[in-house]
């Protein structure tokens, strides 16, 4: 009955099994760089005529600063040009990013 312990004393103390290896992830976007796309994406949608499926701002994945910025960027791209779209997404990007990050709750 000892030789039978002491085997199992030897058997467990081998080397550990390796640990897999961390999988490993892109890192997250840049959310400026992401709401820059999205406003060019639906301003573009929009100057465009694409057909109306009726979304509305959450359906199309902004949050109402980014609808409010996509309003006025649409806006003026129709008065003066499609070029206008990327610098004035870039700007309204860059003060919603910089915005509170707090809830409308508070908290």
């Amino acid at each position: 009955m000892a030789a039978a312990g002491a085997f199992l004393v030897v058997a467990c103390a081998g080397p550990a099994p390796a640990a897999p290896p961390a999988p490993q992830f892109p890192p997250p976007p840049d959310p400026v760089t992401v709401c820059i796309g999205q406003l060019e994406y639906w301003a573009g949608e929009q100057l465009r005529g694409a057909p109306d499926q009726g979304f509305d701002y959450q359906h199309m994945g902004l949050t109402s600063q980014q609808a409010d910025a996509l309003a006025l960027i649409v806006e003026r791209a129709r008065a003066e040009g499609a070029g206008v779209i990327t610098p004035m997404a870039r700007e309204a990007c860059d003060r919603i990013g910089a915005g509170p990050t707090t809830s409308p709750w508070g908290t």
